[in-house]
């Protein structure tokens, strides 16, 4: 009896993870008997950004559909009624597309008939307690529910307010954004909300994502519903991250009401200089971070207490938003051993003049998977077959950074960014890499790239065995062919 692949559900799902929506498209495209083995996985994920979905397609294909994104609540009323037919897992709203007070009870409406939706992006005004109320039946109805992000364009009632905070209290995990519009909360409502948030039971949030440039918010809803979230694992704050926020965050993991917390992701907007204090959150999180991402902060500060207190347990490290020099770059790849992923910048104009490069400091976390290095140095050379490269300070960061990357033998993932070209002069910097076997996903999007070509692509093919995405804008077409033809499972993303 003759076995296809059809007759084994589970490496058919196995084998459709890996494939694209084009792969996929074709395969659908094959034959009807791999229409009909591949078309619930091209229908899974719809994507409404580029197109809205006709009633037809919404029909003929209910039984596929479990995620729809980017949708519109002004979007044709027939369209939105057709949602409640399908078995859907998620459904994201665009982010900013809060419609009337009619569409949005119509949409509330809607999302009660579907049972299934564990995951909710939605924007709403709940300028009314009717609104609010339809919130709460809303919610009632849908016991699969883990996970909302919800952006509140109006808070005109305390009551409203406190009747949503109520209805969630069961999620796993929740974002909230309070939008400033002109309203603000008499200062009784927002006393209100404190005392009926601090009467709550515990909430069951594990992830908390807290947005709002209100300071009150900060006072009557953030400071007592920290104190409600003892499961929790994941904080994100955004605007409200000052001093203020930071003294009562780190009050709150001294007296240990938030003994499961791992995943911390700040943002400074303020301009105060909180760095200390942040350190004092940091020498109180008790079971050691696992994640952390601090935007805006001076990473000189804040690296010595993150190697002292999180050298064991931190895995994802994202500086994007905080950049920093090469030597305390150095510290933290010599400091955090367990680290996974990372995403950083190192800035030449951060580097004291009397500071020696710290060649002696070697990358501890050889079992990093994923790395995004952007190199914001002078370029006073535009090319390294420049005579003034030898000697320069250029090429002392460049030589130090390009010699730790290469020991990174487990490296999946990679992104370096510079404005000089690494790779010209027989290969530049490129062939340093030649270890990185493990390599899956190359990204020069933000990278020089103008003199890849036929000779690029032959080292990679030989030299990267696992090589299956490279990323970038306007990739030399010769290497991309000659990639391909050695390579022909290779993807190019052009981003």
């Amino acid at each position: 009896m003759e076995i296809t692949l059809f007759d084994i559900p589970l490496l058919n799902n196995e084998v459709c993870q890996y494939l694209s929506r084009k792969d996929l498209a074709h395969c659908v495209l094959a034959s009807k008997a791999w229409a009909n083995q591949f078309s619930p996985a091209l229908w899974r994920n719809l994507d409404c950004r580029y197109r809205i979905p006709d009633i037809l397609t919404l029909t003929r294909r209910r039984e596929h559909i479990r995620i729809v994104r980017h949708i519109s609540m002004e979007c044709e009323s027939t369209v939105l009624e057709q949602l409640a037919f399908l078995r859907l897992q998620r459904l994201e709203f665009n982010k900013l597309s809060g419609g009337t007070s009619q569409k949005e009870i119509q949409v509330l409406h809607v999302l009660e008939r579907i049972p299934t939706l564990q995951h909710l992006q939605i924007s709403l005004t709940l300028d009314c307690n009717t609104m609010s109320q339809q919130w709460a039946r809303t919610m009632e109805a849908l016991p699969c529910m883990e996970s909302l992000t919800l952006t509140c364009h109006r808070l005109v009632s305390g009551i409203v307010f406190q009747n949503v905070l109520q209805s969630c209290r069961g999620l796993q995990r929740l974002a909230l954004e309070l939008m400033e519009d002109g309203n603000e909360l008499e200062r009784q409502e927002y006393k209100d909300v404190r005392a009926a948030i601090e009467r709550m039971p515990e909430m069951h949030f594990c992830e908390l994502i807290l947005d709002s440039d209100r300071e009150a918010v900060f006072e009557n809803i953030f400071r007592p519903l920290l104190e409600r979230c003892p499961r929790m694992e994941k904080l994100c704050l955004g605007k409200m991250c000052n001093g203020p926020t930071l003294t009562h965050l780190a009050k709150t993991l001294h007296e240990n009401k938030l003994p499961k917390l791992r995943y911390l992701a700040l943002t400074d907007d303020s301009g105060d200089q909180v760095e200390k204090v942040l350190g004092e959150v940091l020498s109180y999180i008790a079971c050691g971070l696992d994640g952390f991402i601090p935007g805006g902060y001076d990473c000189s500060v804040i690296a010595p207490p993150l190697i002292q207190y999180h050298a064991r347990s931190l895995t994802r490290l994202d500086m994007l938003d905080s950049p920093m020099s090469l030597w305390t770059f150095s510290d933290l790849m010599a400091g955090l051993p367990c680290l996974r992923t990372v995403r950083a910048i190192i800035s030449e104009d951060l580097q004291d003049d009397d500071d020696i490069l710290p060649l002696d400091k070697d990358w501890k976390c050889l079992g990093l998977r994923s790395l995004q290095l952007e190199l914001e140095i002078s370029v006073s050379c535009y090319s390294i077959d420049d005579d003034e490269w030898e000697g320069s300070t250029e090429k002392g960061y460049l030589d130090h950074v390009f010699s730790q990357v290469a020991k990174l033998e487990s490296l999946g993932e990679l992104c370096l960014g510079c404005g000089l070209d690494m790779f010209c002069k027989k290969f530049g910097y490129l062939k340093q890499l030649a270890g990185l076997k493990q390599l899956k996903v190359l990204d020069l999007s933000k990278a020089a790239h103008s003199n890849f070509g036929k000779q690029h692509a032959l080292w990679m093919a030989m030299n990267w065995p696992k090589l299956l995405q490279v990323r970038g804008q306007d990739l030399p077409v010769m290497f991309k062919r000659t990639l391909l033809k050695r390579r022909p499972l290779v993807e190019f993303v052009n981003e």
